[in-house]
């Protein structure tokens, strides 16, 4: 219900100030030649104009949301998200940090 409600108030709320867009993720984990369980995301998510996003909506027994940033200096590019997951198949909030950094050789 919280998630339903959040969601309620990002549409009306947050699109004064962003660019909202809707994304599908699928996630199919492997480990060695052996396929785990597929996981897909459905994502309600707005685009700031300071390069910066937030996004949140149901996933396979659970849900999810992810923030980040995309910036890019000349042939640099940083990119950088948080995201967590709460899925009824775990006993714990599972999350992760990420960061990439590339340098684009040429022009």
């Amino acid at each position: 219900m919280k998630i339903l409600l959040s969601l309620i108030v990002s549409l009306t709320i947050l699109p004064i100030l962003a660019n909202p867009y809707i994304e599908f993720k699928n996630e199919l984990p492997m480990r060695d030649t052996t396929l785990g369980t597929e996981t897909n995301h459905l994502r309600l998510g707005y685009k700031l104009d300071n390069n910066f996003y937030i996004e949140s909506g149901p996933m396979t027994g659970g849900y999810g949301f992810e923030t980040g940033y995309k910036v890019q200096k000349g042939k640099w590019i940083f990119k950088g998200k948080f995201e967590g997951s709460n899925t009824n198949n775990k006993d714990y909030f599972k999350s992760k940090l990420q960061t990439e950094i590339r340098y684009t050789f040429g022009d």
